[in-house]
């Protein structure tokens, strides 16, 4: 293992590459980390969280994770897999009965029966046969499913968008098919069956409260409002418009003392770029921070390693560049790099959120690396591939 040298050669480098792509119009601002051997070595921000009002990105702003939620779904439910409460290849209907009774859709049309269970190892590697509807103009069943997100606005809870999402049919039969999906979601709605607690308190209390991501959760509330970033993305002509207003954001509750109803396992966390800083140093240890440990070394270990057969690869993408991508596996919660990216370490593991943020996690080097902004559609632009390049970049 070689150490990282973040010199000033290597600062210069990265925080050119932030303010390059705010220069250019390519995002309103980012807030980089990278960490060696449980060390900050590099924290810096660039940009804005609000151009309008020019409040410049600081280390407590407040960004909308999406998927990066995901690996923090994957967590709390493999906590319960330590408790014994399920086995991977389990039948998920064993808890969700309406999971046994789904359909398929077929290419000419009609639909078909399962020709297998859903087992809680295809929801964590997104091969349950769910989709997104990230494709609606062509593909009938994502067209379904961008009803669904339709329908959110009307703010349901967890089982009410479980209700909603088990009367569309799977693009695919059970473990045929990788395709990134709701299923994480149907994972953290496992976790609040099988804690017989709300997904959000069972977070709250497993992970973090333990770990002291005291900005982490599921709404901003009024006292932090001024650290909430805002939404940018392409709106016609404009490529930095803002996307979003406080009083139409999701994640902030109707009142002063109420909580946002759907806790979405799949995307809906705020945090910081100190409280991921957290979980991810977390998963590097192999379970454990600052004498709190959340899973075994062991569970670690299952988690990041590919769960994924030869047959369904390669993936769509790999959460660092938006196309079909050789020499990924997926974990369970994780896209797992199995030896193809020469920019990073076979076995380091990470994902992306929809807003263009970004974290890995390299046990080989020792390193974490984590990316912040708030720009849609993510991967419009390489931030998340330049930075974990310049990361690189510094090992001597």
């Amino acid at each position: 293992m070689i150490a990282l040298t973040m010199n000033k050669l290597t600062i210069e480098a990265i925080n050119k590459m932030m303010q390059h792509y705010v220069d250019e119009g390519k995002t309103a601002g980012m807030v980089t980390l990278v960490s060696q051997h449980g060390e900050i070595v590099h924290k810096q921000t660039c940009g804005f969280q609000h151009i309008a009002l020019q409040t410049p990105m600081t280390f407590d702003t407040l960004f909308r994770i999406y998927s990066m939620t995901k690996p923090v779904t994957s967590v709390a439910l493999m906590t319960l897999f330590e408790k014994g409460l399920f086995e991977l290849d389990d039948p998920a209907h064993r808890w969700i009965p309406a999971l046994g009774n789904l359909k398929v859709y077929r290419d000419d049309g009609n639909y078909e029966d399962l020709e297998s269970h859903i087992t809680i190892r295809q929801l964590l590697t997104h091969t349950a046969g769910f989709s997104y509807g990230f494709d609606a103009d062509n593909q009938p069943v994502d067209k379904l499913y961008s009803v669904v997100w339709d329908a959110l606005k009307q703010g349901p809870d967890l089982q009410e968008f479980m209700n909603v999402i088990f009367e569309l049919p799977l693009l695919a039969q059970p473990g045929s098919r990788w395709q990134y999906s709701v299923a994480t979601d149907i994972c953290g709605y496992l976790v609040e069956l099988m804690s017989d607690m709300p997904f959000g308190d069972y977070l709250q209390q497993t992970v973090f409260e333990p770990l002291d991501m005291i900005d982490t959760a599921f709404e901003v509330t009024q006292d932090k409002f001024h650290r909430f970033a805002t939404l940018y993305g392409i709106q016609g002509d404009d490529h930095l418009a803002a996307l979003e207003a406080n009083e139409d954001s999701p994640f902030i509750p109707a009142t002063n003392t109420s909580k946002v109803n759907f806790q979405s396992g799949g995307g809906g966390l705020i945090s910081t770029i100190d409280d991921y800083w957290q979980f991810a140093q977390m998963m590097l240890n192999g379970g454990e921070l600052n004498a709190a440990r959340i899973i075994k070394k062991e569970t670690v270990e299952l988690m990041t390693q590919n769960h994924v057969s030869d047959k369904l690869f390669p993936l769509t993408f790999n959460g660092i560049v938006p196309d079909v991508v050789d020499g990924y596996g997926f974990g369970l919660g994780y896209c797992i790099n199995m030896g193809a990216d020469q920019i990073g370490s076979i076995g380091d593991f990470g994902w992306g959120g929809m807003a263009d943020t970004y974290c890995w996690i390299d046990p080989v080097e020792d390193i974490v690396g984590i990316l912040m902004q708030q720009y849609m559609p993510s991967m419009t632009h390489s931030g998340r591939l330049d930075f974990r390049r310049a990361v690189y970049n510094s090992l001597h």
